[in-house]
């Protein structure tokens, strides 16, 4: 799954597995975040990790608007790290 967020002026695509076993993790609006039911590991908005066994944020996949429809595409051959400073790639977020 993917969870497409819109955040500070920019529109993401989050891979929705938990970077510690690969569950899927639950958005949880009333605490503003993303909670793994696996093992507890917690995560911003934005996918980076705060809590729990998880080693690392949730990665995130490439997206682009599509110019003819307007419509968002979300790449899945395309994957991007937080810690490898791939967050900052023009392809992983769409600037609003």
């Amino acid at each position: 799954g993917v969870w497409v967020v819109n955040q500070e002026g920019r529109l993401y695509a989050l891979i929705a597995i938990c970077t510690h076993l690969g569950c899927p993790p639950n958005w949880l609006a009333e605490q503003n975040k993303f909670k793994c039911p696996c093992h507890g590991s917690g995560y911003y908005k934005s996918g980076v990790n705060f809590e729990g066994p998880t080693p690392r944020p949730l990665e995130r996949y490439a997206v682009s608007v599509y110019p003819i429809h307007g419509q968002i595409v979300i790449d899945k051959t395309k994957k991007y790290q937080y810690e490898k400073g791939q967050w900052d790639a023009k392809e992983s977020y769409i600037e609003l």
